[in-house]
Parts: structure tokens; sequence; C-alpha cells
């Protein structure tokens, strides 16, 4: 006698097996597409953040803008993310924004030493030192808002899209 015969077919068992097999695929599902929802969310809040204030481009703002973005690095970190791959986007996202607030504080403080030089062949050199500073920390600035965007774009791409 053969192990198969002695297996019969039991529609319960199926059933029961089937609808755990259904139960975990949409809680995989839902919880893969509600850490996509909320770090694309927090992403896209310091993306906003960048838009909106670095046209000010005074010492203040830029400061702020340094302090928000290290806010929201903090909030991307706190996030309990399952998915291994939205874990890197974490991990990358979390780093540029930290690597974006750093880079903006040298800018704040160029910014500010500029504002405050007086006239004079002191105050030329300091000034021209702020100006360096503000181009070499503004071109890596841009470089690590650039990277991020495309990071944010790659982000979209792998997260579900929510069928209406």
């Amino acid at each position: 006698m053969k192990f198969s015969e002695n297996l019969r077919f039991n529609p319960y068992l199926l059933r029961i097996v089937t609808v755990v097999a259904i139960a975990f695929s949409l809680t995989s599902c839902s919880s893969k597409s509600a850490d996509c929802t909320k770090l694309i969310g927090m992403i896209s809040e310091g993306q906003t953040l960048v838009v909106n204030l670095s046209p000010k481009l005074d010492a203040t703002a830029t400061k702020q803008l340094s302090q928000e973005l290290n806010m929201i690095s903090q909030e991307i970190e706190t996030l309990t993310i399952k998915d291994k791959p939205l874990q890197t986007f974490q991990k990358n996202s979390i780093q540029q924004f930290r690597d974006l607030s750093n880079t903006l504080k040298p800018i704040s403080e160029a910014l500010t030493t500029a504002e405050k030089v007086s006239v004079s062949p002191e105050g030329k050199q300091q000034l021209l030192q702020a100006q360096k500073t503000i181009e070499e920390a503004g071109g890596k600035a841009k470089q690590i808002a650039s990277k991020n965007e495309a990071l944010f774009k790659e982000l979209v791409n792998y997260c579900p899209q929510k069928t209406p």
C-alpha cells in the first residue's frame, strides 16, 4: 500500500490553508503598502522643505532648513519597516537628509559671516572666504538633493500602486 493511497482529500483543510495564505498575503502587502506610504510621505516632506526654503538663501532660513532636515532624518529613522528593500530606501534617505543638513550648516555660518562683515581689507577677505564656502557646500548640497530625488523616484516605482 502506497503512502498516497492513505491520503484523502480534505476540503476543510484546503479551505483553512487557503484562508491563511490569503490573510498572510494581504497582511504582507498592506504592511508594505503602509510602510511605503509612511516613507514616501516623510521623504516628500523633506523635499518640500528644501524646495520652499532654498530660494530664501539667508543665514536664518538655511540654519532652519538644516535643523528641520535633521529632524526629518530622525523621524524616518524611527519608522519600523519590515520589507528589506524598503529598509534600504529608509537607510539611504536618512543618510541623505543628514548629509544635506550637515552641508547646510557651513552655508548658514558663511552667510552669517557675510552679513556681518565690515568694509575693510580683512572684511573683503572674509567675504571671499564665505563666498568660497557657500559655493563648495552649495555644490555638495545640490548633488545630495539630486541623489535624494533619484532615490525618491526609485522608491515610488518600487512601491505598489493604489488602484482606484
